[in-house]
């Protein structure tokens, strides 16, 4: 059978289409990349943001005709909208055959298995799959090979859910609580991953800064990372996200301790740079706890990359709120963020506030925390300059296929004119031009 697998949202739901690419590839499936000429379609589905979840609905209204024109075709909706919006996406789109929720994508396998031998689907409605796994632990990280978009990286989940419960956040809901992956298991899936010529790995955790608290056996990410350092042919490790309130100084330490291998980066969110606004959100720390970290992650990590999110008009933020976040972002110095403006999530403690920035408002926020951080970033860059950055060589420019794209160990992209034979290989660029964006530059040979 042709399968399509289309993807919304974070790493971890582009981590789990791998996973499931790569439970139906060892079926023996056939993966394209186009809806129209698939014979089972599996959206994969995110509920963090309203923008995604419309995008969703969107394009599952649009594949009804493609249902209706084959009796034979299914059509998945998998992931977090599956697994908080199953009766409503039944409800309102009958032609889906398969619900199947975040915390039971390995359904999707037995589903194929049953629709590529020929049994029918239920009829009478969707058949659905949400919430924990029936005599299970609630968790089930599989072992089912990834497809890789790049050949020489990949993700490996250390830990799935969340225990924080930020006021805005539907995750805990989605993915339900906080479990953390032995690191005998992760060691073994790095070490298998190696050997296939994985080159770069990156560890993925709701909130990574946490793994490991809940096996009560000593673990933690700065042992895994230890852990993981000695395995032949990997030459580097990243790992995202980092929550403020979990994140530790011994965290940074490891870094430096680490540094050939271990990348200086961290993606760590703060939010908002107001404290009224922080503790309507409940994140757990101030704006100054923040400071410190970033501080402290300059002094014991130096060189280090450093990122962030916010989200503008989040309920009852006033002008004097938003200067705050404002000046945050100003004494942060953030080599980038990403930035939303808030949508309230149902079944979240926010979404029983008062939505009460103005649409217009939120949107010129947004674009005027995007302009202040498109400056900040184009000035990081460019100091840059003159500077050698050890790339690891991704792909062919999209822009220009005599020219290569890779990241540096901060995590920038970096464009360098080259051929194809140097992809997944580490190589030496002196950057001779920078943008908000990007730094450019030519081999040192």
């Amino acid at each position: 059978m042709r399968v399509c697998i289309v993807t919304f949202g974070c790493q971890m739901n582009d981590y789990d289409s791998g996973r499931i690419a790569g439970m139906l590839r060892d079926r023996g499936a056939d993966l394209v990349e186009d809806p129209k000429k698939a014979d089972f379609i599996i959206v994969n589905t995110c509920s963090v943001r309203r923008h995604a979840e419309d995008r969703v609905l969107s394009l599952l209204g649009k594949l009804r005709a493609w249902r209706r024109r084959d009796p034979a075709r299914r059509l998945v909706v998998a992931g977090c909208m599956a697994e908080r919006e199953a009766g409503s996406i039944a409800g309102r789109f009958p032609h889906v055959d398969f619900l199947v929720g975040a915390r039971r994508i390995t359904e999707i396998g037995r589903l194929y298995d049953a629709v590529s031998s020929g049994r029918p689907a239920a009829r009478g409605g969707p058949l659905v799959a949400v919430g924990d796994a029936p005599g299970g632990d609630g968790v089930d990280f599989g072992d089912a090979p990834a497809v890789r978009p790049i050949a020489h990286q990949a993700c490996v989940a250390v830990s799935r859910g969340c225990n924080r419960r930020c006021s805005y956040c539907v995750v805990p809901s989605a993915r339900g609580p906080e479990k953390s992956r032995t690191a005998e298991d992760i060691e073994e899936e790095a070490r298998r991953l190696a050997a296939d010529g994985v080159r770069e790995i990156t560890l993925l955790g709701q909130t990574i800064d946490s793994y490991g608290r809940d096996l009560g056996d000593g673990t933690s990410l700065e042992s895994l990372l230890r852990r993981l350092y000695g395995i032949p042919g990997l030459l580097r490790l990243r790992f995202i996200t980092n929550h403020p309130a979990n994140c530790r100084e011994s965290l940074f330490r490891t870094m430096a301790e680490l540094s050939d291998k271990v990348m200086p980066f961290i993606h760590m969110p703060a939010q908002s740079g107001s404290d009224r606004i922080l503790k309507l959100m409940r994140r757990g720390y101030t704006r100054e706890k923040y400071l410190r970290l970033l501080d402290a992650a300059r002094r014991l990590c130096p060189g280090i990359g450093i990122a962030s999110d916010f989200i503008a008009g989040f309920p009852t933020e006033s002008r004097a709120d938003f200067e705050d976040t404002l000046d945050l972002v100003r004494r942060a110095g953030f080599q980038s963020c990403f930035l939303f403006k808030y949508s309230p999530r149902p079944g979240t403690e926010a979404a029983g506030m008062p939505d009460d920035v103005p649409e217009a408002e939120k949107k010129a926020r947004h674009a005027e925390l995007a302009a202040l951080q498109a400056g900040i970033s184009e000035r990081l860059n460019r100091e840059r300059i003159g500077c050698v950055e050890e790339v690891l060589v991704d792909s062919p420019s999209k822009t220009d296929p005599g020219r290569l794209t890779g990241r540096s160990r901060s995590f920038r992209i970096v464009i360098f004119p080259g051929g194809p034979d140097l992809i997944g290989s580490l190589v030496r660029v002196k950057i001779e031009k920078a943008t908000a964006l990007a730094l450019y530059g030519s081999l040192v040979r």
